[in-house]
């Protein structure tokens, strides 16, 4: 007598098939709105899904987060994450999932569609939390590019460089923008540089300490004075007290024209109020 055909043995006898309905599913899917990818860019790995799915059901153990799984849950994953590289939609991936689960589920035995079913539905979900989790990663670096190349390292006057800071970057763009603006001071002859915080976010201020504290690990031993302008009470005594373990010059300023005032006047500038 011949055993029953297992949803191991549908998948390795009609993945071609199985890919092809789906290939077809998935263009008509009304569950696609912006339709920003096509079946053609995924196909290799949606076969390498279904393989996947057909070593998971052979060792009968279809349960979310089990050892059986892992390898197919890896693959929803990457989906996500490529899904968020191209500048797809969640509801493509929700499409790509759910007919796929529509096609297997057509021709599996009927006794492993709910085990299926319900792996399929984690899936999903595992490829949507790695599509969100891609994106915002992704957000997060442009906002850093765009702060580290935006935000101005300058020259007020000759021999009057200043960062001002804006926004909230990363501790390791904080770093970047210190160290332009203190290579900007030695290439000049400045006396000082002004490090104004008046345009820090929250998270821009919580982030300011560790880049500052790598900042002062290359400044230390230089005679050039360190003016922070327009600081909150805790970062401007944090900027202190760091400043003070490296030996270096420090002041702070409530204003960032006080501390331009103090820096044009050591950089040999004579101020003159008109009456």
């Amino acid at each position: 007598m011949t055993a029953p055909e297992t949803l191991a043995d549908v998948i390795r006898e009609r993945s071609g098939e199985i890919l092809a309905g789906w290939i077809v599913r998935f263009e008509r899917s009304p569950l696609r709105f912006r339709r920003a990818t096509k079946a053609e860019s995924h196909t290799s790995q949606v076969a390498n899904l279904v393989e996947a799915l057909g070593v998971a059901a052979s060792s009968s153990e279809l349960r979310p987060g089990s050892g059986a799984t892992r390898e197919l849950e890896r693959n929803a994953a990457f989906l996500g994450a490529q899904f968020a590289s191209e500048g797809a939609t969640g509801f493509d991936i929700a499409a790509l999932m759910v007919e796929l689960r529509e096609v297997i589920a057509s021709m599996a035995p009927a006794d492993e569609v709910v085990a299926m079913s319900r792996l399929f539905e984690w899936l999903t979900v595992v490829a949507l939390d790695t599509f969100a989790s891609s994106g915002l990663q992704s957000l997060r670096e442009r906002i850093a590019d765009q702060l580290e190349i935006g935000t101005p390292v300058v020259e007020l006057l000759p021999k009057v460089p200043a960062c001002l800071l804006v926004g909230a970057p990363p501790a390791g763009v904080i770093d970047g923008l210190l160290s332009r603006a203190w290579m900007l001071a030695i290439g000049t002859g400045a006396p000082c540089v002004i490090i104004d915080c008046g345009g820090l976010a929250e998270a821009g201020e919580k982030n300011f300490e560790a880049g500052y504290r790598e900042f002062l690990v290359q400044a230390e031993g230089s005679a050039i004075q360190i003016l922070l302008s327009t600081a909150r009470r805790g970062l401007r005594e944090t900027a202190t007290i760091l400043a003070s373990e490296k030996a270096l010059p420090f002041q702070h300023f409530d204003r960032l024209d006080s501390a331009v005032a103090h820096a044009v006047e050591r950089a040999g500038y004579l101020l003159m109020r008109r009456s």
